[in-house]
């Protein structure tokens, strides 16, 4: 009850109502799917199995997999190369992205190279970072750091350039100058559109890193699908590809739900119109 009103506080919902049909029917939605899926591979025969299996031999392979040693040792493989990537990104792109978002120099210099790098295809780059860096770590890092890290550069710029002049001048009356203005009120202010960035550039190095799997190396999520694609095991490759959705989706969820803690004032859409 509230001490200045003498009302009840309702606990807020977490759920809209709304939003909890709509999750309803996108589970419908995937159970339909998957029982076409079933009837047409298991049940009418329209499919060879061998091309595709029905999702029963998918999550059975799924449940084999989890008791894999193998497949443990490549997942962790995979993780820790996507978790040194995206770090070495985020300081970077974080770094970088404020620094040319807020120099009107910089902004004019820089940026626009930073906007061709990023429309560059990155991924015809890969086989020169694999001969370059060897088929270890080093080139599966390198594809994650240079896939993530100009999603985070450039929206943490398109932050930095919508911090209002009249918050960065109040700061000043008050004594807030040099590197204490860029971290006490620059990089809260664009602290959201870095998270944004963070989101979508986790997306791209998962990307990279399974690229890197594919094209060379003896480790990984992508080099144990190529394997099981190349022996035909398609039930057991579906189901790597199911793991890989599964990462990508708890990366996504997590940095979302971080941006949402860090960042509570702060509406998706304002982020993705530019504020």
């Amino acid at each position: 009850m509230s001490a200045t009103t003498g009302r009840v506080m309702r606990p807020r919902q977490l759920v809209a109502p709304g939003e909890v049909k709509w999750r309803l029917l996108l589970l419908a939605v995937v159970a339909g799917i998957l029982l076409v899926w079933e009837a047409a591979v298991s049940w009418f025969q329209l499919v060879p199995a061998v091309f595709l299996p029905p999702p029963t031999a998918v999550f059975a392979a799924f449940v084999g997999l989890l008791g894999d040693p193998e497949f443990w040792e490549a997942f962790f493989f995979s993780i820790q190369n996507l978790a040194i990537g995206l770090v070495l990104a985020i300081v970077v792109g974080v770094v970088v992205g404020l620094a040319v978002g807020w120099s009107p120099l910089l902004r004019f210099t820089v940026a626009p190279f930073l906007w061709l790098l990023y429309s560059t295809p990155k991924v015809a780059l890969a086989p020169i970072f694999i001969l370059v860096l060897g088929l270890g770590n080093e080139s599966k890092i390198a594809l994650v750091f240079l896939l993530s890290v100009f999603p985070i550069i450039l929206n943490t710029m398109e932050g930095a350039v919508t911090v209002p002049t009249s918050l960065v001048n109040a700061s000043r009356v008050f004594g807030v100058n040099g590197p204490a203005l860029g971290w006490k009120v620059i990089f809260p202010a664009t602290l959201p559109y870095s998270l944004s960035g963070i989101q979508r550039g986790a997306a791209l190095g998962f990307t990279g890193e399974v690229l890197g799997e594919f094209l060379g190396g003896a480790g990984g999520l992508g080099h144990m699908l190529e394997y099981a694609a190349y022996q035909f095991e398609m039930d057991r490759a579906i189901a790597m590809v199911v793991v890989m959705v599964i990462i990508a989706n708890l990366t996504l969820t997590l940095i979302g739900a971080l941006r949402r803690r860090l960042a509570p004032w702060y509406d998706d859409r304002q982020v993705m119109n530019g504020g």
